[in-house]
């Protein structure tokens, strides 16, 4: 066997492992969990306020609840990938794991492999149960937004990379979980001091004060946009189910594109990092 199947099967190899691992444990079925109760309120919400105001149209009902699904996919991928390098170092199977035909190349191909293949997992448990909720609300389930449904795993791979750099470059697993939480905090705290500065009205005293750093808010929030996988996610479902095909496109094209770049950056970290804790 050649050098490159070999680390191709071992490879193949770490990847069903972690597929396993993920299977049989209990986080994902927490996420599943709390995605589908999440979803079910927000669909409770819209049908009451339904019932209340005598309407009869309900603008995209299902888009809210699958966005949120999605992200809950996104994040819980991203803080998985945050400690799959990680944890392995620090308890020193990452080491024994070097032993073996296998490089940072197909390391990080088999953890991207396996993250895929659980959020996948993560969709075809979630959109049977959103489809069932659909005909005992008496909702549509548009096919277009299953179709970005379907596109998603490129909006969600970048969280993916980002973690595993995170991971490669932490020196402990609880580093790693730490500077993933600085991550999320300052991308949800651009979004929310952004939205705080919106309301601030001109006749304030404060109006002029606060507009150099609402205009650095507003610079970083549209950064975000093309970096931020939350706000690919959010993206490219809108753009589906406006049938924006190019915006769609547009949008994977920026998630494929931004999980190679982190992709390349995890492999650097990790070899100048090593695999000693």
């Amino acid at each position: 066997m050649s050098p490159a199947a070999l680390r191709q099967r071992v490879a193949m190899a770490i990847a069903y492992q972690e597929i396993r691992d993920a299977v049989f444990g209990w986080s994902l079925y927490l996420t599943v969990a709390v995605a589908v109760l999440g979803g079910t309120l927000l669909l409770y919400n819209a049908t009451r306020a339904v019932g209340e105001s005598g309407l009869e149209i309900v603008a995209r009902p299902f888009y809210q609840p699958l966005l949120v699904a999605t992200s809950l996919a996104t994040v819980y991928l991203a803080g998985w990938a945050t400690l799959a390098i990680a944890r392995p170092r620090d308890q020193g199977s990452l080491r024994v794991l070097f032993f073996a035909p296998v490089d940072p190349v197909s390391l990080l191909g088999a953890l991207m492999l396996a993250a895929l293949a659980v959020y996948a997992l993560f969709m075809f448990v979630t959109i049977p149960v959103f489809a069932l909720l659909s005909l005992l609300v008496n909702l549509p389930l548009p096919p277009l937004l299953l179709v970005g449904m379907l596109v998603s795993p490129a909006f969600a791979a970048p969280a993916i990379a980002i973690g595993l750099f995170i991971s490669a470059v932490a020196g402990t697993s609880r580093g790693a979980m730490f500077l993933f939480g600085i991550a999320v905090v300052l991308a949800i705290g651009v979004q929310i001091g952004y939205s705080a500065l919106q309301g601030v009205p001109p006749a304030s005293q404060y109006y002029d004060t606060l507009l150099f750093l609402r205009e650095v808010l507003r610079a970083a929030r549209e950064a975000l946009r093309w970096v931020s996988p939350l706000a690919l996610v959010s993206a490219g479902l809108d753009a589906a189910l406006r049938a924006d095909w190019r915006e769609l496109l547009v949008a994977a094209l920026a998630g494929i594109g931004g999980s190679a770049v982190w992709l390349v950056l995890a492999g650097w970290a990790l070899r100048r990092r090593g695999v000693l804790p």
